[in-house]
């Protein structure tokens, strides 16, 4: 009877875990399919990011493990958390007085999360265009999700609720966020991927309209070996619009301070509407700089302070600021 050298043995074992790697990533792209076509989404709250440190890299986190983000960018990497407990509170002074609130909660490979959206006040008009009270639009979303090892792999899973209120009408949906990622042994080198909103469709009245479903592909280099250095790359393809090229770095050299800067590709009709080019105008000074991000974290005490910044051009600046603690 035949039987493998050594050698073939030992790549195949190797081979093993890229295989399932490249079925679940298969998967993952089957699923997110039936989507890929629609022309506008829903509940676009979900689109605005999840914690400073991630928006300071410019979201770039498909590949990114062991942080409370994973449950937002890819729960996957919660299975890369180490033993213990992180809590955390965001808030986004966003454009347009609209405001973002989060909350997220994380128990060794466990997590949780609570995003408020509000749209502030709003002018309301009846039919013929009239005047009338103004009213409010909240945005809901609850999370819980769970990171585990699988075949060699990192993967995970979580589960939401979501609900939209304008005025006086709401609507209802429930979705889901899968994600696998895999780590190349004795490298600083990760891989990832995520599909992220999958779930039911929101219904105002007759009119429903699909969740922002999208699939995340990112890699990232953890160089804090050699270099305090963690770059991220990685490409975002929603259901709703063009695919996004993301860029991220954060380098850590200086006691308890972090730097991160950010980029995504935005095109050339976005860009133009939000720097008001297409109106004869124009911003000047960081709001002119859409679609890089900007950073910047600090550890007193096992707290964590982290800004970032996104300039939105003839619209203003974002800011948004987290607190976390691990304990």
């Amino acid at each position: 009877m035949n039987r493998l050298s050594p050698r073939f043995a030992e790549e195949g074992q190797l081979m093993k875990p890229y295989k399932i790697f490249l079925q679940a990533l298969c998967l993952l792209i089957f699923l997110c399919g039936p989507a890929a076509a629609a022309s506008s989404s829903a509940a676009q709250f979900l689109k605005l990011g999840f914690g400073a440190r991630a928006l300071g890299m410019g979201e770039s986190f498909a590949a990114v493990r062991g942080d409370i983000s994973n449950l937002y960018y890819n729960p996957a990497g919660l299975a890369g958390r180490e033993a213990g407990r992180e809590f955390m509170v965001s808030h986004s002074w966003h454009i347009q007085d609209m405001g973002l609130s989060q909350l997220g909660y994380a128990n060794k490979r466990f997590a949780a999360s609570f995003i408020y959206f509000s749209a502030g006040d709003l002018e309301g008009r009846d039919p013929s265009g009239n005047l009338t009270s103004n009213f409010t639009a909240e945005d809901f979303a609850l999370s819980a999700g769970y990171g585990f090892k699988l075949l060699g792999l990192d993967a995970g899973a979580n589960a939401k609720l979501i609900r939209q209120t304008i005025g006086s009408h709401d609507a209802n949906a429930v979705a889901a966020d899968l994600g696998v990622m895999y780590a190349f042994a004795d490298t600083p080198y990760k891989f990832g991927v995520s599909v992220a909103n999958l779930g039911t469709e929101i219904k105002f009245e007759d009119e429903s309209y699909p969740l922002p479903l999208v699939t995340r592909v990112g890699v990232s280099a953890d160089f804090k070996g050699k270099l305090p250095l963690l770059a991220c790359a990685g490409m975002d393809f929603p259901n709703d619009s063009k695919g996004v090229l993301r860029l991220g770095l954060e380098y850590t050299g200086f006691e308890n301070l972090a730097l991160r800067a950010g980029y995504k590709t935005v095109s050339s009709s976005d860009r133009d509407a939000v720097l008001g080019t297409s109106l004869g105008g124009g911003s000047s000074g960081v709001s002119n700089l859409y679609g890089f991000f900007m950073g910047v974290g600090f550890k007193f005490h096992g707290v964590n302070l982290d800004y970032a910044l996104l300039p939105y051009g003839e619209l203003g600046n974002s800011h948004r600021f987290s607190v976390g603690m691990k304990f």
